[in-house]
């Protein structure tokens, strides 16, 4: 069997026409309630209920130590209980909050995505979970609080340069948060990976209290395991941090580790409104070595365009309506 067959299968349905197509329809999504646009979103997923989600090389992870318990518990649904996890397999285990920094290419979206998420375990299925408390970016998003996202950032620099150094300055559109570092790599010494934490927290990713309206529900990302079997640990004096404005008072003031993957990562992520179980690593390759690639549908606008179609022309329906209406009175 080609052992590339996942990774290949993953860019073949990731088609840039069909994310253009989504970019250009989303800024008529303001003009439509919420409502409106999870309905829109919801249906489109559950004819492709996956979509391709590749994390180019070098996303780079600043992982902190919660320091206010109770503050972060109010951060996530009520269903989820904060639990001490390890970054790499010889790490002291903390109470974790992490930034992810990376440029993405998917099914639906384009650009660079700096999330941070909380670490916490589902109090039903004992799955550890990576909860996504907020996130800022330079292209769409989706949540069930805010629907379609526009992005809120002008400009999010997430890149490499000549010198091997990892370059971030994300500020949002109002200044009220930014993550701004720069990193110098070379330095980092690749290190096994915690499992628990990268494996099995990659089953079940879910949404902050707010996002998600105080709902417990996760999604799943099926892969390679070795896509998270070790990383770049990078020493903690490479980094040099500008700013961080992010939950002041939240977290440790330096971070406890530094992460970086200098290759791609290549995930199947269920669409939104879908959502999948997987809870061990066989289940996990039994279900990514089943995905027949060769059938699997690209994510589709074309639900998106006939309802945007029919919002856009609605208003002068409704005009010849009254008019109509009056011209017979």
């Amino acid at each position: 069997m080609d052992k590339y067959k996942f990774t290949k299968g993953i860019e073949k349905i990731i088609n840039p026409m069909e994310v253009g197509m989504i970019h250009f329809l989303s800024p008529f999504s303001r003009f439509l309630p919420k409502k409106i646009q999870n309905y829109i979103v919801e249906s489109s997923a559950k004819k492709m209920p996956y979509m391709g989600f590749v994390v180019e090389p070098y996303s780079y992870f600043l992982a902190y130590e919660i320091i206010n318990l109770d503050w972060a518990k109010k951060l996530v649904p009520d269903n989820f209980k904060l639990v001490k996890s390890k970054v790499f397999i010889d790490d002291e285990p903390k109470y974790y909050c992490i930034f992810g920094c990376f440029n993405v290419h998917t099914s639906a979206f384009w650009g660079q995505r700096m999330e941070f998420y909380i670490i916490a375990e589902h109090k039903e299925t004992g799955l550890l979970s990576w909860i996504i408390v907020d996130y800022d970016s330079n292209t769409l998003s989706y949540d069930k609080s805010g629907g379609l996202v526009l992005p809120d950032c002008k400009s999010a620099i997430i890149t490499t340069n000549f010198d091997g150094s990892v370059i971030v300055d994300v500020v949002k559109n109002d200044e009220s948060r930014g993550l701004v570092f720069t990193s110098d790599i070379k330095n980092g010494q690749v290190n096994l990976l915690d499992q628990r934490l990268w494996l099995e927290g990659n089953f079940s990713i879910g949404y902050g209290r707010e996002l998600s309206n105080n709902d417990d529900a996760v999604f799943a990302l099926k892969f390679n395991p070795l896509e998270v079997e070790k990383a770049l640990q990078i020493p903690i004096k490479s980094l040099n941090l500008e700013i961080n404005s992010w939950y002041p008072g939240l977290f440790s003031n330096e971070p406890a580790q530094l992460i970086c993957f200098p290759y791609a990562q290549h995930f199947l992520s269920d669409s939104p409104g879908q959502f999948s179980l997987i809870r061990t690593k066989d289940e996990l390759v039994r279900k990514t070595e089943s995905i027949n690639f060769d059938t699997a549908q690209v994510y589709s606008t074309k639900s998106m365009r006939r309802l945007f179609l029919f919002m856009s022309i609605l208003p002068f329906i409704i005009i010849v309506v009254l008019l109509a209406a009056l011209i017979i009175k």
